[in-house]
């Protein structure tokens, strides 16, 4: 990658995590860092920003495969307590479940797991937390890149 796309998607990036943060400080200014600004954003990020041309890095695979990941990891943590059954249960079911609704984004298997691991926490947030703030942040995300490489004039993009 020449450095002055490395840059680009550095600062493309690092825009789009600083407007994630703005929204989850804003939605939960209590939980805002570690539950609603989840660690799987800075992966979206890459894709989307420093490999656009993905297909792993479209905004349906992006937005869909983060909140589905969200959802069947969130559906297993409901029927298993056991972090050891659970964390694996649920990425190898948002896989699945990605792959079924042709939405493949890495950074899912990501968000599955930080749902297992933080159950005790977000568990009790329920169902909602696959669509606020992973849904919304990912769709923030995914406006902000596409914004950027028009802004940027990254002519190779796929994305609309």
């Amino acid at each position: 990658m020449p450095a002055s796309e490395a840059l680009r998607a550095g600062i493309g990036a690092g825009i789009g995590l600083a407007a994630a943060a703005g929204l989850a400080l804003l939605i939960a200014p209590e939980l805002w860092l570690g539950i609603y600004l989840i660690a799987p954003f800075g992966a979206t990020s890459v894709l989307i920003f420093a490999a656009p041309n993905s297909p792993l890095a479209q905004p349906w695979p992006a937005i869909v495969g983060n909140t589905v990941s969200a959802l069947a990891a969130l559906l297993v943590c409901r029927m298993v307590a056991n972090p050891l059954v659970a964390v694996p249960a649920a990425v190898g079911l948002a896989i699945a479940v990605m792959g079924l609704c042709r939405a493949t984004h890495p950074p899912g298997g990501a968000v599955a797991m930080t749902v297992a691991i933080g159950a005790d926490t977000i568990a009790p947030m329920g169902m909602g937390f696959a669509f606020l703030p992973v849904m919304a942040g990912t769709m923030l995300l995914v406006g902000i890149a596409v914004l950027y490489a028009h802004a940027s004039n990254e002519r190779k993009l796929v994305m609309p």
